[in-house]
Formats: structure tokens, sequence, C-alpha cells
């Protein structure tokens, strides 16, 4: 019972606002000293209220919203009616709104002219602030704020709001947000208040400033890309055209709804958007050019070509883009896959020396290939990497020379292309990427749990950031979920070995060699630690072992060291000497060596071209720098120099272009010309 009757309470509240909204409403009244009291007579006093046409007080509220003016009516209070002497000092009296004086249209006696019990004056409604009270003076009295009812017009917050806050942006120079703010306005139904017209005129000013703005900023931009297009001017210019497209519906919605108006709005946006999207298509096809000159005409000096090809070919062998599918597969490049701790290098190098822009603009391009043809990049581009990659440091052309016929899914051509760069890779990194690409290409859909992937990246990060204890947990789960994948158990391994458990850092290698045997880049560190450790012979039979199963570059130059370490000097010329084309990242380290390796020998004209090539190349680490010096100061020390004589010098570009320049070199112990 208790709900029923709260049920019918709410009903009738419902009712009574449905049937209050419809008919006339409370209606507050004024009081104003009409005519001062004399020897003959008392005071007379009026009350004004707010009325409708017939001076109905209160109006009824479908009339007050139809209508499109505002009335007033002015009783008498007390006994006593109007007379037609009464109209001059009733059109004494003047409605104010703060202060603004509002000027009554017309004044009427209802009733007739003698005898009337009201005056009804009239105002158009547009000049009316709802918000504000008016009061009624003349000159012997005024009367107090007569308020309006919002609910005889209930739009009138809410557009009033919307005016204020157009008004605001404009104010502080944000013409686009002025025009959505008064979007109530864009159209012609908007009840007349008083604020309308200048509503619509503050559109009218927001839309021509920001076309105008636009128009320059286009212009601007125009002059800029036609004389020097670059990445920075396309990105601008992409920005521009993202503003076009948030500018362009609140500048038609405008204009279609103000179809009265005879500013070309719509015209010029259009006219704009067309004029920007052409200026794209054509500074995007010249700037492509020019990106792609470097490819076609740079060659491997050129610091900028060198790492573009070295981004470029990271982001190909991103391994986890190959687990997706159950052969090897290209996905579409993306440069984020460059933030990871690991190639902070190259991303740093990017930055600074301005060319960030370009490399993205060189990945939109490979993907457009990859997308629409199939390819990494065409034939004439290929043609170019071709010719120079015997210069190249790393084995680029290979690399994508391999992408390029995994998406023409020619398995042949794959193959080939993926064993020259396995063989010609000299960074350690890369030919673990390389690896590991290959072999996550051959795991079977699903094989690969996500769960393994997030906590082997989860570890990696860890590990950069030197929580070598919460790496290795996660690394270890993961390794067991992605069994048979073995990457994850070198990785392991690696991890192991940087915590110095060298035994469980073996037991890690030793599982994932039993998973993938072909799978070799730790080796190259375990060499490189046997070498470290002086311990030549177990690195010399490993490197031996290796060397039976693959032929690694990385693999020849711990060989060699150990040869050395062990005063087999002329075994290690042998070994060095097929490995001195063509150049790469290790070219000077093995050059050291080879000078190191005929010193040895004895074979002093050896070791001068030996030492004159490795000084001609950029040494990447130190400790080979050293050897070099050390194979000078025992020249000195017997008085041999190692200097060309003059007019016979050779310069690295001359080096980089000649193939084995060492073979015929007589030794002191044969007679012969020496042909390794």
């Amino acid at each position: 019972m208790i709900a029923y009757h709260r049920l019918f309470g709410a009903f009738l509240i419902c009712m009574t606002g449905i049937i209050g909204g419809a008919g006339p409403l409370h209606a507050q009244t004024v009081e104003l000293l009409y005519e001062e009291g004399g020897v003959f007579g008392d005071a007379r006093r009026v009350t004004i209220g707010h009325a409708d046409e017939k001076g109905t007080v209160p109006p009824d509220t479908s009339v007050v919203r139809a209508s499109d003016r505002v009335y007033f009516a002015v009783r008498p209070a007390g006994d006593w009616t109007f007379d037609p002497d009464d109209k001059q000092t009733l059109q004494n009296i003047t409605p104010v709104q703060d202060t603004s004086v509002l000027v009554p249209e017309t004044l009427t006696l209802v009733g007739g002219e003698e005898g009337a019990r009201a005056a009804v004056m009239s105002m158009p409604k547009s000049r009316i602030d709802w918000f504000a009270p008016v009061t009624f003076r003349h000159t012997i009295d005024t009367t107090s704020g007569l308020s309006l009812s919002e609910q005889y017009a209930p739009a009138y917050p809410f557009l009033r709001r919307a005016y204020q806050e157009g008004q605001r942006h404009l104010d502080v120079g944000r013409p686009l947000r002025a025009i959505r703010a008064l979007r109530p306005f864009h159209g012609p139904a908007t009840p007349s208040f008083s604020f309308v017209d200048e509503a619509k005129a503050l559109l009218d000013t927001a839309s021509t400033q920001v076309l105008d703005e636009a128009r320059s900023r286009f212009r601007t931009l125009r002059r800029d890309l036609v004389s020097e297009p670059d990445a920075a001017g396309l990105a601008r210019l992409d920005s521009f055209r993202v503003r076009l497209d948030s500018i362009r519906p609140a500048l038609v919605s405008y204009a279609e709804a103000r179809a009265e108006t005879d500013l070309p709005v719509q015209n010029r946006i259009e006219t704009l958007v067309h004029s920007a999207d052409q200026l794209y298509s054509d500074v995007r096809s010249t700037y492509r050019r020019e990106t792609l000159r470097i490819f076609l005409r740079g060659t491997y000096d050129n610091p900028r070509l060198r790492l573009y090809l070295a981004a470029l070919t990271q982001l190909l062998v991103t391994p986890d883009s190959a687990f997706a599918v159950s052969t090897p597969q290209v996905d579409p490049l993306q440069p984020a896959a460059l933030d990871s701790p690991r190639h902070a290098e190259l991303q740093r190098r990017l930055r600074s020396e301005g060319w960030a822009a370009g490399f993205r603009e060189v990945v939109r391009l490979v993907n457009e290939n990859i997308r629409k043809r199939n390819e990494v990049f065409g034939a004439e581009i290929m043609k170019s990497l071709r010719l120079r990659r015997p210069a190249a440091p790393q084995p680029y052309f290979e690399v994508i020379a391999a992408m390029n016929a995994r998406l023409a899914e020619d398995q042949t051509r794959f193959a080939d292309a993926w064993g020259r760069a396995l063989e010609k890779v000299t960074d350690v990194s890369l030919l673990n990427d390389l690896q590991r690409w290959r072999l996550a290409s051959r795991v079977a859909p699903g094989t690969v749990p996500e769960r393994a992937l997030r906590l082997a990246e989860e570890a990696r990060s860890h590990r950069w950031a030197g929580r070598l204890g919460a790496a290795n947990a996660r690394l270890q789960l993961a390794a067991r979920l992605t069994e048979p994948y073995a990457p994850l158990y070198y990785e392991l391994g690696e991890l192991k070995q940087a915590q110095g458990d060298t035994l469980r850092a073996r037991e890690d290698f030793r599982r994932a060699r039993a998973l993938a045997s072909a799978y070799a880049p730790p080796e190259v560190k375990m060499l490189r630690q046997l070498l470290a450790q002086q311990k030549y012979e177990r690195a010399l039979t490993r490197a031996d072992s290796l060397l039976q199963e693959q032929s690694y570059w990385l693999l020849y130059l711990p060989k060699a060291r150990a040869l050395l370490g062990r005063n087999r000097h002329a075994e290690a010329r042998r070994v060095l000497r097929g490995r001195c084309e063509p150049l790469n990242d290790e070219s000077h380290a093995l050059y050291a060596l080879l000078a190191e390796a005929y010193a040895g020998m004895d074979v002093w004209e050896g070791v001068r071209w030996a030492v004159q090539q490795a000084e001609a190349l950029r040494p990447r680490r130190s400790a080979f720098v050293e050897r070099v010096s050390a194979v000078r100061a025992t020249a000195t020390e017997r008085g041999l120099s190692l200097t060309k004589a003059a007019g016979d010098s050779i310069s690295a570009e001359e080096l980089r272009r000649r193939a084995d320049t060492t073979r015929g070199i007589r030794t002191r112990d044969r007679n012969r010309p020496q042909d390794d």
C-alpha cells in the first residue's frame, strides 16, 4: 500500500509538471507609485506584471513561447481605472534591465479608452535578457526587479551559455572552438532572444578567421615545401591536413545551415582541402625521389646510407614478426620496434643527426612496397645495392634480397640469399637476429604462446634495467613454455653468463643446441670468452668443430686469435687471408691480426701492407688498435720502417676497390710465390 501511494504521488507530480508546462505560470508582480497624493486625493499605485497581448497575468506558457514579443500589463491598484489622459503618464514608465533602457514599441489600453482596467506595453523579445530582472521607473518612483520565469523560455539558459562560450573562445583567439560552441546558432530556427543576432555575427567572424588562418598557413607551407621539400615539411603538411579535417565538418555545418549568407564558406573550404591534398601528393612524390636517391647513388662512405640500411635491416629481421605464421613472413614494418633499449644507439644516432623523419619516410615507402608490390625495394634500388655490396659493412643487400624472395614465394632464391647473409654477417647481435628470425619462421602457428612472448619481453626489459634475477625468472618460464623454440634457451644462457654462472649457461646452450643445432651466435661469445681467459687450445678446438658445420665469417677471427695465441702464425695467416674481401665492420680487426701473423712469420713486407690496410680503416675496438701499435713498436725496435715510399701510398677508397693484394708476396723461407 505504501508503495502504491508513492507511485501515485509520483504520477501526480509528473502530471502537474506536464499541465504546468502548457498552461499559465504564477507570475511575480511589482508595484509602482503612479501618482502622488495631494490635498484633494490619495496617492495612486499600479502593479506591473508579465502578461500576454490581452493583458492576462500570468500569460499562457505556449503563447509566450510562440510569440516574438514580450508584454507587460500595468493595472491600477485599487478602485480606479485608466482614462485617455493617463496615456501620456503610462508612456513615461520606462522598463530598464541593468543599465539598458528598454523602449516599449506600443502601449495599448485594454477594454477601451474610457475606464480601462489595464494598459499593455510590448517590445521585441530579442531585446530582453531573460536572466536580468526588469525594473520600471518614471519621475516619482522605481519598482523592484521583476523576474521573468525561465519556464517561458526553456532554451534561453542553454543558448545563452553557448553564446558566452563562443564569445570567450573568440576573444582568446580560438575561432574554431567558437564555431563549435555556437553550433545551436547555425540554423535559422533559433528563438529570437537578445543575443541571437550577436551570436550569428560571431559565427560569421569566427568562420572568416578560421578560413583566413588556414589559407595563410597553406600559403606558407606551399612556399616552403616547393623550395625545399623535406621530412619536417611533410610532417607539417600532414598536421595541416589533419587540421583541415577537423575544420571542415564545423564550417560545412555552419555554411549549410546559413544558406542565406553571402560568404562562399563551403566553396572556400573545399578548394583548400583539394589544394592541400594535391600539394601533399606532389611534395611527397618529390621528397620520395630525393630520399631514394641515397639508395640509388649513395656509397657506404655516406653515414646516412649506412644508418638507414642498418635500421631497416633490424626492422626486417625482428624475430617476433615471424611467430604469426608457419612460413617465413615479412610483416609491415613498425619503427616503434627500434624503441627497445637494445636499439637505443640506432635511435639516438637517427635523432641526433636529424635523420629520424627521413627514416620514417623510408619505412613508409617499404611498407607500401610490401603491401602493393610484394617487395622491399624494386629492381633499380636492388641493382644499386648489389653493385655496392662488396663495400657494405654488413649483409644488407643479402637480407633485403632474401626478404624479396620470400615475398615472391621463391624458396630457392630465399635460401641462397639467406645463406650468404649468414656467412657475411660480422655483428653478433645481427647474426643472432638472423638466426632467431629463421628459426621463429619455422615454428608452427600457436606453438609459441602469447604469454611466453610477453614474459620474454619483460625479461629483456628487466635485463636492460640491470635486474638480472627478475629477468632470469621470467626467461626460465618463457623458455620452457616455448619448446621446441631454441633461441630463448640461448638467451637464457647469455643471461646466466652475465650473472657469472658459466656452468648453468653451458647447460642452457646444450639444451638449445639439442633443439636447433644450426643456431650458433652465442657460441661466438663463448669463443671470445675462452680467448679472454687465454684458453687457446679449447677455443681452437671449438672453432674447428663449429666451422665443420657452418661457415660464419665471425667464427674465423676467434680461430685466428687462438692460432696466434698458440704461435701458429702461418696457419693464422691462411685463415685470415681468405677473409680479406669484401670489407666489413670487422676488417680493421682482421688486418690487425694479419699484421701480427706476418710479424710472427718475420715477413715485414706483409706486416707493412697489413698495418697500412688497418690504419686506413675505422677501428671498432681499441684492443685491435693496441695490437697494431704493438706491431709498430716491434718494427721500430728492429729498425724497420712500415711507411710506404713516396707516391706508393694506398687510400681507403683504393683499399675498398682492391681484391687480395697480398697474393705473390715472397717470404724469406720460400722462393716461390705463395698462393693460399
